[in-house]
């Protein structure tokens, strides 16, 4: 078998991370003919009340990953000044690794061989977003990627594209690896009486699932809201994911000073983060999903509408056409009048005959859709290695 490595902080300030690593690690782990193990490695501060969706994967807690430690500042410095990283190589060969995926470079003349992922360029077009310094860190890191990492995983054919025009050299040694988000196996989700009661609300409502990060773009379903307020149709939307974004730290109260102005406290509702099976019974019980986000590498909440056979409204960015959702409704992310058009839409002409159709073909394609996401990536790894899929 072979061990392949996978570096994770378990912090809830990384939960769309962990939402895509428990994707993948339980595809892995369900494959028939599985040839390769997943191993976490972990820092000792780790929350591991997060890890219990991978409870069938070995976890290695190790003071190299515990940030801001003595061995932590030692390890980072022998990084920058080391042309090999010795000291997590020598951590990985203890424990019989053949590959770290996901998590950078080990030099380039290092035996172990090193996947290198880049989710987005999102900094490539939202420049604002971003301090000079981020910026400079972010294109340093992603050539440090692309000329050191043994191949190059991106998560779909725009990202792909990306690839190609920033990092032309690279675009030889990358995979495309379009990621299958979906609910756990064996899940006791809560009924939506026991959500309205715990969460306070009742009646239909969209949900929409992400971080509070300032190009998830928010604002426009706010401007929605007032704009279906403003023609007397109470429409409710459920907000979940973590509150505050490190690059802009006023743009939660902004969004709530909003939500205030126009009346919309009984419209617009944030429950925050709350624990995932109260996340997919929310999803599942939503009228749609929404996602009007400006940038995405490969959006969970669109793949997690596909794995749930749920209807989504999302924002025509290219790579959300790519996902191309059964059911899905595109809106321009810059335009709350088309996504108030939809939402009311929605509302009113829901079909629940062609909602069932959705569910019913989305439990049929998911296991499909998971086996053929795990076994691309076997794949890659086996083809990194020189092994023949068949050997």
């Amino acid at each position: 078998m072979i061990r392949v490595a996978f570096l994770i902080n378990f912090s809830d300030r990384l939960l769309g991370g962990l939402n895509y690593f428990r994707n993948l690690l339980e595809a892995i782990n369900n494959l028939p003919e599985k040839r390769i193990e997943p191993v976490i490695f972990t820092g000792n501060q780790s929350d591991l009340t997060l890890a219990k969706d991978f409870s069938s994967v070995e976890i290695i807690k190790t003071v190299f990953l515990s940030r801001k430690t003595p061995r932590w500042l030692f390890h980072k410095i022998s990084q920058r000044i080391l042309p090999r990283d010795i000291l997590l190589e020598r951590l990985l060969r203890k424990h019989n690794i053949s590959v770290l995926s996901h998590a950078g470079s080990l030099g380039v003349h290092s035996e172990i061989k090193t996947i290198g992922w880049i989710p987005d360029f999102q900094h490539k077009y939202l420049h604002g977003l971003f301090s000079k310094i981020e910026l400079h860190e972010r294109d340093k890191m992603h050539e440090k990627l692309c000329r050191e990492c043994s191949c190059m995983i991106v998560s779909s054919y725009d990202a792909l594209n990306d690839l190609s025009k920033f990092y032309p050299n690279c675009a030889g040694k990358a995979h495309v690896l379009q990621f299958v988000a979906g609910p756990l196996s064996n899940l006791n989700l809560p009924s939506v009486e026991e959500m309205e009661e715990k969460y306070d609300f009742s009646g239909p409502y969209f949900h929409l699932p992400n971080q509070f990060w300032i190009h998830k773009n928010h604002k426009i379903v706010i401007e929605a809201l007032k704009i279906l307020k403003d023609r007397g149709k109470r429409t409710l939307v459920i907000v979940t994911g973590k509150t505050s974004d490190h690059r802009q730290s006023e743009h939660f109260d902004n969004l709530l000073s909003a939500v205030k102005k126009y009346g919309l406290a009984d419209y617009f509702r944030v429950l925050g983060v709350v624990p995932y099976n109260d996340l997919i019974s929310l999803m599942q019980n939503s009228v749609a999903l929404i996602n009007p986000s400006l940038f995405e590498g490969w959006s969970s909440s669109v793949e997690e509408a596909k794995s749930l056979g749920k209807r989504i409204m999302l924002s025509d960015i290219p790579v959300h056409k790519e996902q191309d959702p059964p059911g899905g409704r595109f809106f321009s992310p810059d335009r709350a009048e088309s996504l108030a058009y939809l939402m009311q839409e929605v509302l009113e002409d829901r079909n629940l005959d062609e909602d069932n159709k959705l569910l019913s073909e989305a439990h049929e394609a998911l296991r499909k859709r998971k086996m053929a996401f795990a076994e691309r990536y076997q794949d890659i790894v086996l083809g990194l290695l020189d092994y023949s899929v068949t050997n």
